[in-house]
């Protein structure tokens, strides 16, 4: 069966190709998303739905293509298949500083227009009190997640700022999400790394479950941390997405971050960041992914790569952030 979404990139494509043809802006903006049944799809759903909202006023109009993900949207960023695309601060940070994968690929032309929503870090400790502090899993059987992962990589990493080597730790595990919480109840692992979309329902299960709770990541080797990683921003693990929580737990982690080049012209840019913006209440009705999203956040967490001319000016007479 065909996907859903095919006409659209067809009709994406042939408006992009006349505008280019024209020799003129493109007045129709192709947004990269991800995968069709991932998150970044209906975010950018979102956002092209009240940039169109508005089209008779600035003449814009905004369609969604399905992609690969963050890579294969800075790619097309950069060919011009793409006008927008929403690419994780981490990968972005990646492609401005030409480390990683971008080690050979130019990203000076790209551009920052807003940040959308996280993705959080949570150290989640079994019962009994064994880990209190970071310094604690030192000869702890840890969960890191995936050889090669985000998750893993991420661990590690924050492991590495608190002076801890693969080879302080009892055991480095990766357990199966759905396994988890019987792990940490049943005593088989002392603490987990967990990162992605809260709420994860392996977090819920542990914490209902045996009165497993979540490590505040905050002290000085987490603010030496992030100064030296902008991609990372300081975020919260709240009461309301777990009710099991007396008190919001400080964290870190990554943001959805809406990009673009300096080819953009500056008036559409600030036409989208103002759409949003102007809109926000409605967008974060629109998708649990949205509910969070908070105007100065937006506007300042995980940029990593210069801002448009466009949301800068926005941002500069809104008094953002």
């Amino acid at each position: 069966m065909r996907a859903w979404w095919a006409p659209f990139v067809a009709l994406a494509a042939l408006l992009a190709a006349a505008s280019a043809t024209a020799g003129e802006a493109p007045r129709t903006l192709v947004m990269g998303s991800g995968e069709a049944a991932g998150m970044y799809l209906p975010e950018a759903g979102a956002i092209c739905r009240v940039v169109n909202k508005e089209r008779a006023r600035h003449g814009l109009r905004c369609l969604v293509e399905p992609s690969a993900g963050s890579a294969a949207n800075l790619a097309a960023l950069r060919n011009g298949e793409q006008q927008l695309a929403i690419v994780q601060s981490r990968v972005l940070a990646q492609a401005v500083q030409g480390s990683g994968a971008f080690a050979k690929i130019p990203g000076g032309d790209l551009r920052a227009l807003m940040s959308l929503h996280g993705e959080i870090v949570a150290l989640l400790v079994g019962p009994g009190g064994r880990v209190k502090t970071m310094a604690d899993l030192k000869g702890k059987r840890v969960n890191l997640g995936r050889s090669g992962s985000f998750q893993r990589q991420t661990a590690e990493a924050l492991l590495a700022a608190e002076g801890i080597a693969p080879a302080d730790l009892a055991a480095g595990l990766d357990i199966d999400p759905g396994s988890l919480a019987k792990a940490l109840c049943r005593n088989e692992v002392d603490a987990a790394f967990v990162t992605g979309l809260h709420p994860l329902p392996e977090l819920r299960e542990a914490l209902a479950g045996c009165a497993a709770s979540l490590l505040p990541l905050k002290d000085a080797a987490i603010d030496k941390f992030l100064k030296h990683n902008p991609a990372y921003v300081r975020q919260s693990l709240t009461a309301e997405t777990y009710p099991e929580l007396h008190d919001n737990v400080p964290s870190l982690g990554l943001r959805a971050v809406l990009v673009t080049t300096a080819e953009l012209p500056a008036d559409q840019a600030y036409e989208v960041v103002r759409a949003v913006f102007d809109n926000l209440p409605a967008v974060k009705g629109m998708h649990p992914l949205l509910s969070q999203l908070d105007r100065r956040q937006m506007a300042q967490d995980g940029l990593v790569a210069p801002l448009h001319e466009g949301a800068s000016r926005y941002y500069r007479d809104n008094r953002l952030p």
